[in-house]
């Protein structure tokens, strides 16, 4: 008998320590970062309640504690399991009468990781049943006939859509579509709509930062315009004269288009001589004061005579153009006899 109870007794400790172990390698397991989120209300959760992410439980609600307006909820993530540290917490009602769960949003990929001991502030309760029938009865009873359907305004407001909507269903459908195209277009640009209001915003604050001097230009510009409107019968007849005046004018030309082609054509052979001559007469130009002065100073006033010294050296002759100071580079020059100065 000894021996039969000596095998027994080290069975049931056999047991006893494969069952400690079990229970032990499940709570190290289970044991996985702790962080608590507070709600403005945890109807239909308890202690024990699934945590998820993305429809799959990751970990589990230990603890629901209230503290005055809100309540804090403590929960545990199963060992392994992450959580981005931007994530908020959403409690989820499958159902109307199944138990709630608590959802997390931000999936853990890279970044910052939800530490131990976080609180989550960013949280969001579902809608009761008993909020949604309170709400539909106050509308009902805004709308009602104590509301504003007491004088049938509402009633005829539904009358007159009925009628202006009778037959347009097809429209209407068509609208929404093209609404939907719309909108789906600006999802795709949300990029480019954002650096438009982005460069709206710049465009703003350049104007606050320069709020004074347009205030300035648009004094300036009400001055401007209340002297335009003081002189707008002046203006108006100025503007008829010159209307005139351009008739004039363009009826002159259509009378002498002949003589004014002839005119100018006529002007080309003397054009083209000044231009020729363009040097000489810029020289001639700048020794007119020289002249004028020298001759001024070889005036005698009590003999009325004029003394100078002719210097013969200096004196040339264009050909053919008579005399001038040897200062033109262009015109080849000659002597008095007929003589070409060697160059």
């Amino acid at each position: 008998m000894s021996s039969t109870v000596k095998r027994i007794t080290q069975l049931a400790v056999v047991v006893a320590l494969v069952v400690a172990a079990v229970v032990a390698w499940r709570l190290i397991e289970r044991q996985g970062v702790e962080f608590e989120a507070t709600f403005d209300s945890t109807v239909g959760l308890y202690p024990g309640s699934d945590v998820q992410m993305l429809g799959v439980p990751v970990g589990v609600v230990t603890a629901i504690e209230p503290e005055g307006d809100e309540v804090r909820v403590s929960m545990r993530l199963d060992r392994g399991q992450e959580a981005a540290a931007d994530t908020a917490a959403v409690i989820v009602a499958p159902t109307l009468v199944s138990d709630r769960f608590v959802q997390l949003t931000e999936p853990y990929d890279g970044g910052p990781k939800l530490e131990a001991g976080t609180v989550i502030e960013e949280t969001a309760v579902p809608v009761e049943i008993d909020e949604l029938y309170e709400s539909l009865e106050d509308i009902g009873s805004q709308l009602g006939p104590n509301g504003a359907n007491e004088d049938g305004a509402l009633s005829d407001l539904l009358t007159v859509l009925a009628q202006n909507l009778e037959g347009n269903g097809a429209d209407i459908n068509q609208m929404i579509h093209e609404f939907g195209k719309a909108t789906g277009t600006l999802a795709n640009s949300d990029d480019d709509l954002f650096a438009t209001i982005a460069n709206f915003k710049e465009f703003n604050d350049m104007l606050v930062a320069n709020d004074r001097t347009l205030a300035q230009a648009n004094r300036q510009l009400a001055t401007v315009a209340d002297y335009l409107a003081e002189d707008r019968q002046d203006m108006q007849a100025a503007i008829a004269n010159l209307g005139q005046a351009l008739g004039i004018l363009d009826e002159f030309i259509r009378d002498n288009r002949g003589n004014l082609q002839t005119s100018v054509e006529n002007l080309i052979g003397p054009t083209q001589v000044l231009v020729n001559q363009k040097n000489a007469l810029e020289e001639t130009v700048r020794t007119i004061p020289l002249v004028l002065q020298n001759f001024l100073n070889a005036y005698e006033p009590g003999s009325n005579t004029l003394h100078g010294r002719g210097n013969l050296n200096e004196l040339t002759v264009w050909s053919g153009n008579g005399l001038a100071a040897a200062t033109s580079q262009d015109a080849p020059l000659t002597l008095f006899g007929g003589l070409e100065e060697n160059q």
